[in-house]
Parts: structure tokens; C-alpha cells; sequence
């Protein structure tokens, strides 16, 4: 009995390491991205979405995003989910491709002026100027170096108050 319960145990032990192996190994690159219309909120063209700069690293570890609000009126949630997600994507081949994070979710750092002991920003952006600023931790949600190329961050479940389930999305290139 004992022995059928050591080799159990090492059968479990080496179909953990077999996948831990397999999850390693295969490409950081994963499927087609289902987000095939970004930046449609309504009135996109009073706003912006930028990232810090234009051109990274292939050793990139945080990438520093802006969003502004300058429409007259209405405001934008930058996520209607509670863990406020954002993925990483890389164009290759004519189309946009998630990569596989280290984690399920990747999730958004804040600036500690933004935070309190009790909670983080909202994700809220006012109309008339209102700005949000957050951080990607590259190195800590996918694997890098990445490789030269073109890339995106997607927030997806952004919300205006007249359109609902908008993606937001802004591209930099690798080198």
C-alpha cells in the first residue's frame, strides 16, 4: 500500500513538472485577439489615450499610460470590472495576438498618490479635462525580453454613458 502511494505521488510530481515544462516552453505568443473594434467611444474624438512613449526597449518592465477626457459632457469608466484588466498584444502576421501573461489577469498599478489605505482610484474620468494616469507592469504580468515588433495595450469594459462595452487600445513599437 505504501508503495502504490509513492508512486502516485511521483506520477502526480512529474505530470505537474510535464506541464509546468509545456506552459514554459510554447511561444508567449497566443491566439487571434477578440478585440477587433477599439477606441469607439462616443465622442472618441475629444479624447486621448496615450503611452509614455512611442518606442520601448525589448527589456521594457512597466509601461506608463495616459488617458484625458475633454468632452463636454458625460463621464468614462475605464473598466466595469472590479480587478481592472488589461492585456498585452503584438501584431504579427497581419493581426493582433494576445500574449500569454505569467497570470490570468493581468491588473493595473496606480500612482501611490492616487491610493489610500483603503481603497485605489476608481477608474472614473470626468469630462471637461478630466485625466487618469496608471502603470502596465510588463515584466511582471508576461514574459520578456519581448521581441521586436509592433504592440498594444487593450483595456477592455471601458464605459461612456451612451455607449457601453467600448475596448480602448494604444499601440508602441518594440526595438
Amino acid at each position: 500500500m505504501k508503495r502504490k502511494s509513492v508512486v502516485l505521488a511521483l506520477a502526480i510530481l512529474l505530470c505537474s513538472a510535464a506541464m509546468g515544462l509545456y506552459f514554459w516552453l510554447r511561444g508567449p505568443v497566443g491566439g487571434v485577439s477578440p478585440y477587433e473594434t477599439v477606441n469607439d467611444l462616443y465622442e472618441w474624438e475629444y479624447m486621448t489615450f496615450t503611452a509614455d512613449q512611442a518606442v520601448y526597449p525589448t527589456d521594457v518592465e512597466t509601461i506608463t499610460l495616459y488617458f484625458r477626457n475633454d468632452a463636454p459632457d458625460d463621464v468614462v469608466i475605464l473598466s466595469d470590472h472590479p480587478d481592472f484588466q488589461w492585456y498585452l498584444e503584438r501584431q504579427t502576421g497581419g493581426a493582433w495576438h494576445t500574449m500569454r501573461s505569467k497570470v490570468e489577469m493581468p491588473q493595473w498599478r496606480f500612482r501611490e498618490e492616487d491610493c489610500t489605505l483603503t481603497s485605489t482610484p476608481s477608474g472614473v474620468v470626468r469630462w471637461g479635462g478630466g485625466e487618469f494616469t496608471w502603470y502596465c507592469d510588463i515584466g511582471g504580468y508576461y514574459r520578456t525580453p519581448l521581441e521586436p515588433g509592433s504592440y498594444r495595450i487593450v483595456i477592455p469594459n471601458c464605459v461612456h454613458v451612451r455607449n457601453t462595452g467600448s475596448v480602448l487600445a494604444v499601440g508602441f513599437e518594440v526595438e
